[in-house]
């Protein structure tokens, strides 16, 4: 099925035209050529075509009778294929779960600070008591034994003046800032698919002007050379120049449009993962949104933005650092515990308690204990170090704050500009089209001049081109404006097409 649009047909294919002396055309062709600019191409997103893609409906240009139906995938759908198939959309899911366990780290660590020893050797018999040994100090030529250690101490931190709250806040802070950066990366995300697929839209839209008027152009040039070859006196080599320029010139833009619907279809095979689609056969319209005042996107961003929030968790996380180093005036209180046993069956146990035995002993024992570093001097100046840290952050996060409100007014006049570009563009294209109409007609009867017809034509297809651009541009103004407000902007970014 064709693309349908209003004035989609561009009177290429009124008999009344075509019966028009051939130089009508010729001009009529020129002008086309002329009227076509560049500027569609350069803000749209940029890859690499894959091999064997430009198929009119996504499929391989490979493709046999018998693959199955390429699946028919409208913005819609390819957000949802994206939300679950993108890296980077895994990637921040995985930053969320490292930082949640660095949290629960911060939870449970500090208690489980103690270490088990446990050894196993060999040693020399022994025998006698506190008084009397029948052996020397190292009696090597006795038979050796095996002796057998373990151990385990540690303490449990009671009351660190805050060290342990200030290093949990700091992990929850480290959390929020990765569930922000998930929701950056998917506004990004959203935003570069449907820029895509805008893009995209914008292609198939001009490939169907091209394919309208390309045809026509290489049949005139074929009925020129014709003419000229059979001497007639009404053409001559002036009218082939044009002609051939013309279709030349309708050949690189097309070219220009091929490249530009493989680029968009390559990036959205990308961002998706959906290797084959189709897309609706229906023509790029622009999205129907209503624009508060600009200080109602400003205010949203400044809260509700990914970015922001992500500073925020900068700023806390920097807080607690500076809360942890002044506790470090301060001591650490706990409870302390000790259990160390060693057994050695070829050495006489030495019973007396208030006798060093270290081959078969049993030590237990708990109590509170306080470790202070007396660095305080040291700790001073590291104060002094995580105060700056604190106020840089700070001042950078204001920096950041002006810099959002600067991009989101420019986003806002943007969306303004290009919905403002875009209604003026219609009316233009509807008041060219009835100028095209009527001057054709009064060339047919004979009551205007061939150079008003010639002046119609390039104002029409120039306006039509330029509608076209604006619709795209709009969209994608809107789509920006959303990513960068966090205000959502239309219920629907695709009419429904039949």
């Amino acid at each position: 099925m064709e693309r349908i649009a209003a004035g989609r047909g561009l009177l290429y294919n009124r008999p009344a035209v075509q019966r028009r002396p051939l130089r009508l055309l010729t001009l009529s062709a020129v002008v086309f050529a002329t009227a076509l600019p560049l500027a569609a191409f350069a803000d749209d997103p940029v890859a690499a075509p894959t091999e064997g893609e430009g198929g009119a409906d996504g499929e391989p240009a490979t493709a046999t009778p018998t693959e199955p139906e390429a699946p028919l995938m409208d913005l819609a759908a390819f957000t949802r294929a994206a939300d679950r198939s993108y890296p980077g959309m895994r990637a921040a899911d995985a930053r969320i779960r490292a930082a949640q366990a660095q949290l629960d780290e911060i939870w449970v660590s500090p208690f489980f600070q103690g270490q088990v020893t446990a050894g196993f050797t060999f040693a020399p018999e022994q025998s006698g008591s506190p008084i009397f040994s029948p052996d020397s100090q190292v009696p090597v030529e006795n038979p050796w034994q095996p002796v057998l250690q373990f151990g385990i101490e540690g303490v449990i931190p009671l009351w660190t003046f805050g060290k342990l709250g200030a290093a949990r806040e700091a992990g929850r802070a480290g959390v929020r800032a990765a569930e922000a950066d998930r929701q950056r990366v998917r506004q990004q995300l959203m935003y570069d698919v449907r820029r895509a697929y805008f893009a995209l839209q914008l292609s198939l839209d001009l490939g169907q002007m091209m394919h309208e008027t390309l045809p026509r152009i290489r049949e005139a040039l074929e009925n020129v050379e014709d003419q000229i070859a059979e001497g007639d006196p009404d053409v001559d080599e002036t009218d082939r120049y044009r002609l051939a320029a013309a279709l030349a010139e309708i050949e690189a833009r097309g070219a220009q449009i091929v490249h530009l619907e493989a680029s968009s279809r390559a990036v959205l095979r990308l961002l998706t993962g959906v290797r084959r689609f189709r897309v609706p056969e229906c023509p790029i319209t622009r999205v129907d949104a209503r624009l508060l005042p600009v200080e109602h996107y400003v205010d949203n961003a400044l809260s509700e933005r990914p970015e922001v929030r992500m500073l925020e968790a900068a700023v806390r996380a920097r807080e607690s650092s500076l809360d942890i180093t002044r506790a470090g005036f301060l001591p650490d209180i706990g409870l302390a515990y000790l259990f160390r046993t060693s057994y050695a069956p070829g050495i006489t146990d030495q019973t007396n308690p208030f006798v060093i035995d270290y081959a078969n002993y049993m030590q237990i024992g708990a109590g509170l204990v306080m470790r202070w570093s007396i660095d305080l001097w040291g700790n001073a100046y590291r104060v002094d170090r995580e105060s700056a840290h604190l106020d840089d952050v700070r001042a950078r996060s204001l920096e950041a704050r002006l810099g959002l409100e600067i991009e989101v007014t420019e986003a806002y006049n943007a969306a303004v500009e290009a919905r403002d570009r875009e209604v003026a563009y219609d009316r233009g294209r509807r008041e060219t089209r009835s100028w095209f109409i009527a001057a054709a007609q009064g060339v047919e009867l004979g009551t205007s001049e061939l150079d008003d017809m010639v002046d119609a034509v390039r104002q029409y297809l120039t306006a039509r081109y330029s509608h076209l651009q604006a619709i795209h541009d709009t969209n994608s103004a809107f789509a920006n404006l959303e990513r960068v407000s966090t205000v959502r902007v239309t219920e629907r970014w695709e009419p429904v097409c039949d």
